[in-house]
């Protein structure tokens, strides 16, 4: 497809597309946003721009009707592979079992796809601070049936990006959220 736009804006304007009238879980704000916070993210702490594109586009197979194809058409194998490694098996109901096997896979990837990972569960626990503030740790709960089994989550997630990463402020602003919500 010819376009004037700039890959990276060419990949916002896709984003906006692809997630056209979905809200998020908790809050009225475009299920946009948090791609656009991601990418904004890992941009900030100089990320390369092919993450950073990842970063935008990290939701898209979990949570649109877009598939690893379509990225592939559109963007490359390169940022495709990216947001697949970076998608669970949605095959998968059981929730403790989903995440195991994300996470078992997430020890797989390059370092660069956990920063990916950092941010996105950075924003989801940012952007619920309000509600945490307001109503507890309850308000955390959205796919899981418990608190318990978001904490394991959360911080079996911990345990992954610190054996893969070295410290870096993302890591830190993950770890201050985390210690707080599930201490």
């Amino acid at each position: 497809m010819k376009t004037k736009y700039t890959l990276e804006e060419e990949i916002i304007h896709f984003v906006f597309l692809a997630f056209y009238g979905l809200k998020r879980n908790k809050e009225d704000v475009d299920l946009s946003f948090h791609s656009i916070m991601v990418g904004i993210m890992l941009k900030n702490i100089g990320c390369s721009e092919d993450i950073v594109y990842i970063g935008y586009l990290h939701d898209i197979i979990e949570d649109s009707n877009y598939t690893y194809l379509d990225l592939k058409n559109r963007f490359g194998k390169e940022i495709a592979d990216g947001v697949l490694n970076l998608s669970e098996d949605q095959s998968i109901s059981d929730y403790r079992q989903r995440k195991s096997n994300f996470i078992e896979n997430l020890y797989s990837v390059d370092h660069s796809l956990i920063l990916v990972e950092v941010a996105d569960k950075l924003q989801n626990l940012i952007s619920d601070y309000n509600l945490y503030l307001s109503k507890g740790r309850l308000s955390l709960i959205t796919e899981c049936e418990n608190y318990e089994d978001l904490k394991w989550y959360y911080l079996e997630l911990q345990k992954l990006f610190h054996a893969k990463l070295e410290n870096n402020s993302l890591l830190d602003r993950y770890d201050e959220i985390v210690s707080e919500y599930f201490s």
